[in-house]
This record gives C-alpha cells, structure tokens and sequence, in this order.
C-alpha cells in the first residue's frame, strides 16, 4: 500500500476488502452440499433450480481467481466477466454463421439439381432419344465437378484410362458454332441410321438421298451405305450442324481412295472389320498383313477350323518358308467373315489406313502400280521442263496425280530441287509460295528459283534472315526452320497454299519447337512438298509427323501408328514408340499414298558420269582485321602490273585471305552435311588454315575423319585410306588439294566437295560417277580460262560457269556479301599464265 493514501482513503480500502470478503464466504457457503443457506433459496430469486454445472464451475474459477494475492478482487471479477461475454459472443457467431452456410449451400444445390435436370430434360428432346438418363445423383455429380472447373476422381477399382498422344500440338482453328450435333450409326447389313434432332436444312439433305427412308418409330431417317458419302458431304456444307461418321470411318478421305459410289460402300463394309474384332477369350489369335500390293498374309497359330477357312480361299497360298498363308485382296473381305465366326479365333484385321489407301485393290488386284499420268507442263516455264531428266520428270507426275502433295524421298544427288520447283511452279495460280529449309541452305533457294525460273522476277523472292522481317512480303518466301519458330506473330491471314520443306526430317520430333510451328501451316496449304532424301534417320515413328503433313487422315493419332509400325509398349511412364514393326506393309503403303524414292542405282543410266555443283559461299561475319587485309589485298591486285610473276604473287596474297575469310562459311556447310544424314564424303581443301578448321570441328562434334595433306607419310597414307574405307560409321576424310589427288582410292564415298580450288584446274581429284561441290566466293577468272584451255583440246569435262548446276551458300551471320571480292573480279582481266598442257 502506498504511504501517500490519506487516513480516509485507506479506511474506505479496508472497508471493501471486509465486504469483499463477506461476500465470498456467502457464496462458498452455496457451493458447500448439506448447507443450510444452499436449501433455501436467496432473497430475490424466484426459487427455480440450482445453476448449470457449467455456469457453477465458471464461477468457481472466477472466485478463485482471488487467491492471488497481487490481484485484487474487484479486477479478477471484471477481467472474468468479460471473458464470459465474448465467450457467449463467439458461440453465437459460430452457430449463426454455420447455420446461414448449410442453408446457402442446401438452396444451392438444390437449384444446381433442378438446372441439370431442365438442361438434360432439353438434350432428350434435341437427340430424339426415348432412352431413360442415368441417376441423378451420378449426374448432379459429375455436373458440380466440371461447373467449378475440377475432375473427379476415379473411385476404388475404377482405373483412369490412360490418355493417348493426340496428332500435332497446335491449336484447331475456330468453327462455326455447331447447334446441332448427332451421329451415324449401323441401321442394318447395307444401312446406317443419322441420330439428330430436329433441323430444317438438315431434313432437306436427307430428302434429296436417292436411298432415303424415314422410320415413323424411332423417328430417325437411314440410309444405303452406297449413299453414305454423298451424305456426309452434303452435311459438311452446313456450318452449324455436325455429324460423327460411322465406327471405323473417322478422319477418312474418300475423295482421295474413290471417287464413285459403289466404292465408297464397298470401303465402309471393309472397316467395319476394324471394330469390335477383339475376343477375350479367344484361344488363338493372329493379324493380318500385306506383304504385296495385291497379297495380304495372315500370322496366326495352327487351328484346324483356321485350316479349313484358308482351304475355302480361291486364291489360298501357302509358303513354305514363312509358313504363313496369303491370298489376293480380292477375297479379304470373305476371309475376315468366315474368321470372325470363328467363337475362338481372333484375328487382327487390316489397318484403315492401309484400307483407304489400297481401296481400289480389293475389286480387282494388280501387282505393279499404275503409271501416273502425262502431266500438262505447258503453262510452266520450258527452261526448268527441258532441263528435266526422265525420272526427274515422272517425280513431276507422280506429284500432280497426288494433288502436289507428296514425300520425295529420292537418293541424295537426284535433283529433289529441280523437281520441287516444277512442282510448285505447276501451282503457279496458287502462289505465295513459302519454303522452308535449313539456315544454311536459304540463299541456295533463292539462286535455284532464279536459276531455273527466269520469269519470275529477282525482287520478288523474299529471303527471310532476322525475326523482324516480313514473312509474306514476296511471291517467293524462303525461311528457315528456326526462324519459322519466331514467326508466330506474324501468321498470315490468308495462310500459303503451297509449301515446299526441304530436308523435312527436321521434322520427325512432333514437341520439338520447330514441328509445332510447322505443322499448322502444313494442315492448312493445299500443296505440301516434303523433300527428304533420309526421311527417317533411326525409326520409324520420325515418320510420323511427315506423313500427318502430307495425309492427316491415315493416321489421325500417333498411337494409332504406334501400335502398328512401332512396336509401341506402354511403360509405367507412358508409351514406348522407339521401336519397329511391319516394316514391308509401311513401305507399301508409303509408296501407294505419299511417298516417291528412287535410288542412284536405279536410274543410273540417266546420270551424267559426273555431278558438279558449284556452291557460291558468302563471306559473312569475317573480323575487320580480315577484311581491310582482304581489301587492301584487292585494290593491290587491281591496280595492274606490267610484269607477270609481280601480278601471280599480287594473286596468291589475294587467295591466301580469301581463305581465311571463307573459314566459317565452309564449317557451316560441312555441318549441315552431316546433319542432313551424310555419313561419308570427302573434303578437299588447298591452305593449312583451312584444313585445321575443318578437322577442329569435326572433332569437337565427334565425327571420325581423316586426314592426309603434305606432312602425311607415305606409308601411312594407305592405312588411313583403308580405315576411310572399311568404316561403317560417318566419317569425313579432310584432304590436301595438292598432296592427295591422286594415288589414293576412297571410292566409299559418292560425294566430293572443294572446300577450295586450287589455281590449277589439272590439280584436281580423278573420279567418276560422284557428285562434285565447289564452295566458291566467286567464279575465279584465272581457273576459268584453264578450263577452257583444257577444253578445247578434249581434256576438260566440263566447263564449271555453263554446265555446272550453281547454287548459293550464305553464312548465318548477315546478309552483307563480300561485295570487294566480286567487283574486284569483275574487272580483273587476266591472261593466261602459263597452259595447263604443257
């Protein structure tokens, strides 16, 4: 107590602690059983019951709440009434809240439940269907789930299935809106039925099918199958209606298989084979496969009843070596019948795919494919037509009777360019033309188009370099697959019609970012030109993406694919499709649907015994230091001399820089070799700077390679070419110009290419039959005028400006060219210096 109080003040004090203590020990003298005071009730109360248990034993806590001897018992008190308030506040809240929530969420559901019932009562009624719904319990449900946006999960037993990888990853373009939905389904042996509601425009189709019958019972109209594809293209002209085809018949192109009637019918009967054909508990089981245009094999295990379905066969044949059955096309469709009333046979039938494809062979079989017909090349420049070979000119064919589109797959060296620019130029009307190729490759185009069509005008091809440019600007737009991939705000409105892809096995991974932007442009064009002379590299699942370019509706799914090429095996992880097989029946049906691939063995009797292609390199990208050591080196050689051997040296200073400037032009070209499949070839390089480029970078990609050039020993040159010729992996044999052309044989390889010519047209390599590539920076005038030296007097083969085949290589860096070079020997006129022949 503190000794400021007043005597009065601590009087009062000591009063209310005598009170307080009063108080107390009445109300102890309450909680005490058997008391006096707890029989009778106190003065003022209404002599009702004792307090609740809960309320007596909270007070007991509030009162001994003052046995502490540092709180008062004026504050213990109201510290204790407080807490009962809001104690009683909390509970009130608690029950008022929980209360308001079960009735929100009860008026909820009960009007959610009446919505999906109303909205199904509607779906009935549009169907036509009489069919009862499931529960509703099931239904209110699954409705709730998607309503917020979630998925049920899958009950105890129940397994998810599993969710197959679905063709291209694009994004479909936007419909129409479909207000009517509905569906063909099997009617009878020759019929099917259309289940649809209601719909003016729909009922007039249905009126103007010659096979038309309406069922007043079911309320629904059927139809012949022979009728089936008029149908269904007359139901596609209707925006807001769609149609589900029959089982077995989605994603098919009739117009592409057949184009009458009776065709159609007869098709839609084979794929009825393609469902429903798996038996649980069949005993023996087997597949169908083709193994000729004409023949289709059956691999199934022994079975007597099997036996005797084959003996029935009229075209039944047995090898010995396989031990397998085979018959004509012809009788595929009987043999499935009888099979499939067999209760314990099952037996796998012919894809669709190979069914659509081959639809005109199961009439009438023919072993060798029809010839594609003349096409009418008149209104296509005469230059590219008259440069034709024969078997170039029937790829021509074989590309207008696909509809220009197709896989050309031919040999390396066969001319897939000239022949994919006559295609495109037979679709002239259908232009802007967009082509799509390796970075290194861009400019090549651009020459070739110039080359080969001199009508169309320079300024009008279109060579896409940065992400900025415009992609459409041009009649001809030529763009590399990684550009292709930053392009996509630039999509053009009007999408191109016709698209050539070369080396389109870039192409074989569908996640890969360059396949996702291309494939949708190759959906939407009209005319798609896959060029590939190794359109798979290791399997055949690299196939995929190329084929669902040029033919989407063989295989709408790549399981589907999968399954049947692949060897597909699901792994805990997904499915597996690295593997093979059926490879023969894909190569069949490659052949009959998109694909078009000759080998050099094959026409090798059109080849010239030699192939030179003159490659026009750019040197982009060069330090400064190389390129005012390069001018300095020019404006020196053309300023003339009077004497000789002071113009010949001026000369050799000259191509000594040039070679230092065309390092990295020549390593970009020689990697896109190889990555466009090149296992073997050889490099033919004159400076030492050159040649240590190029083995520097083969060696940091891992690519075996050899290399013989003045310090090689003698002795050892023979076993590197030995090594060079018994290697079955890639390898690159790097070579001297002038120490290693001749003397040496590494016939292994079909390919040369010079990375640079030396001054002496005679110092060259000796073959013949192989493909020749000069990487030049410009037509040299000095070994210009000793090839034709040569020439004259029947030593040269050719002469490199007139007959060889030009094209372009640009670095990847810029577009600038090494213009020093170019004007430099433009006015350059040099003599002869000294004859080759002598």
């Amino acid at each position: 107590m503190s000794v400021n109080l007043t005597p009065e003040q601590q009087r009062r004090i000591e009063n209310n602690r005598q009170r307080a203590l009063a108080r107390r020990a009445e109300r102890q003298a309450l909680l005490i059983p058997g008391s006096a005071q707890s029989k009778h009730t106190q003065p003022g109360t209404t002599g009702g019951p004792a307090k609740s248990s809960h309320i007596l034993k909270l007070k007991t806590i509030i009162l001994n709440c003052n046995n502490i001897s540092h709180i008062s018992h004026y504050t213990c008190t109201s510290v204790c009434n407080i807490m009962y308030v809001c104690m009683c506040v909390c509970v009130y809240i608690y029950i008022y809240i929980y209360i308001h929530i079960y009735i929100y969420i009860l008026i909820h559901k009960v009007i959610l439940w009446v919505f999906i019932l109303s909205l199904q009562t509607q779906l009935i009624d549009t169907k036509g269907s009489c069919t009862k719904t499931a529960a509703p319990t099931s239904n209110v449900a699954s409705a709730t789930h998607s309503f917020y946006g979630q998925s049920s999960k899958p009950t105890t037993g129940e397994k998810r299935p599993s969710k197959l990888p679905e063709a291209g990853g694009s994004v479909p373009a936007k419909k129409p809106a479909v207000s009517v939905k509905g569906k063909c389904v099997s009617h009878s042996e020759n019929r099917f039925r259309v289940e649809v509601g209601y719909y003016a425009d729909l009922i007039t189709v249905f009126k103007s099918i010659p096979s038309k019958n309406y069922d007043p019972a079911t309320r629904m109209w059927n139809f012949s199958l022979e009728d089936y594809l008029m149908l269904m293209e007359q139901a596609a002209s209707l925006p807001s209606v769609s149609l589900k085809p029959l089982d077995g018949m989605e994603g098919l192109n009739f117009s592409a298989s057949t184009s009458r009637p009776k065709d159609a019918a007869a098709l839609a009967a084979l794929m009825r084979f393609c469902q429903g054909w798996q038996k649980p508990g069949a005993m023996v089981k087997g597949k169908c496969v083709l193994v000729s245009r004409c023949r289709v094999e059956v691999d199934i295990g022994y079975q007597a009843d099997v036996i005797a379905t084959f003996k029935k066969m009229p075209s039944k044949n047995y090898d010995m070596k396989t031990r397998k059955w085979n018959f004509h096309l012809e009788d595929y469709g009987k043999l499935m019948v009888e099979l499939s009333e067999l209760p314990t046979v099952e037996t796998e039938p012919l894809p669709p795919a190979v069914l659509q494809s081959f639809s005109s062979q199961f009439e009438k079989s023919e072993s060798r494919a029809p010839v594609p017909p003349e096409a009418d090349l008149s209104h296509v420049d005469p230059y590219v037509t008259r440069s034709l070979m024969p078997f170039q000119r029937d790829g021509v064919n074989f590309a207008v009777s696909r509809e220009g589109r197709l896989l050309l797959a031919d040999d390396m060296g066969l001319g897939k360019t000239v022949q994919a620019i006559c295609i495109a130029a037979y679709y002239r009307s259908e232009w802007p033309l967009l082509v799509v190729a390796p970075s290194s490759v861009r400019f090549t185009w651009a020459e070739a188009f110039r080359r080969w069509l001199p009508s169309v005008r320079a300024d009008s091809i279109n060579v896409v370099v940065t992400g900025k440019d415009n992609l459409c600007s041009g009649l001809i737009n030529i763009i590399s697959y990684d550009l292709l991939n930053r392009m996509d705000k630039q999509q053009p409105s009007s999408p191109f019609s016709v698209i050539i892809m070369d080396e389109s096995h870039f192409l074989k991974n569908m996640k890969t970012a360059r396949c996702r932007a291309a494939l949708p442009l190759l959906k939407t064009a009209k005319r798609v030109i896959l060029l590939s002379g190794t359109p798979a590299m290791s399997r055949p699942a690299e196939l995929y993406t190329q084929i669902l370019a040029v033919r989407p509706s063989l295989f709408p799914r790549l399981h589907d694919f999968g399954t049947r090429y692949c060897d597909a095996k699901q792994l805990p992880w997904g499915w597996d499709y690295s593997g093979s097989s059926h490879l023969s029946e894909l190569k069949l049906l490659l052949e009959e649907s998109l694909m078009l691939r000759r080998l050099k063995s094959e026409v090798l009797s059109q080849l010239p015994a030699k192939q030179r292609k003159v490659v026009t390199v750019t040197t982009d990208g060069i330090n400064s230091r190389t390129k005012a050591a390069l001018s300095a080196a020019a404006k020196e050689l053309a300023r003339g001399y009077h004497n000789k051997s002071q113009e010949k040296e001026a000369l050799l200073v000259f191509f000594n820089h040039t070679a230092e400037a065309k390092i990295r032009a020549i390593v970009e070209y020689i990697s896109d070799m190889l990555e466009c499949g090149r296992e073997k070839f050889l490099v033919f390089a004159h400076h030492k700077l050159v040649l240590d480029s190029i083995t520097k970078e083969l060696a940091e990609k891992g690519i075996s390679y050899i290399r013989i050039d003045g310090s090689t020993a003698s002795a050892e040159r023979q076993q590197l070419c030995d090594r060079f010729q018994s290697s079955q992996k890639s390898c690159v044999a790097v070579l001297s110009v002038t120490a290693a052309n001749m003397g040496l044989t590494l016939h292994s390889a079909d390919l040369v290419v010079f990375a640079e010519l030396f001054w002496n047209p005679g110092v060259r390599h000796r073959r013949r039959h192989v493909q020749s590539r000069h990487l030049q920076a410009s037509h040299t005038p000095m070994i210009q005028e000793k090839m034709n030296v040569l020439e004259q007097v029947g030593l040269s083969e050719s002469n490199i400006s007139e007959k060889a085949e030009s094209a372009s290589f640009h670095s990847k860096v810029s577009m600038q060219s090494f213009y020093h070079l170019h004007l430099t020997l433009e006015r350059l006129k040099i003599n002869h210096i000294q004859p080759a022949i002598k």
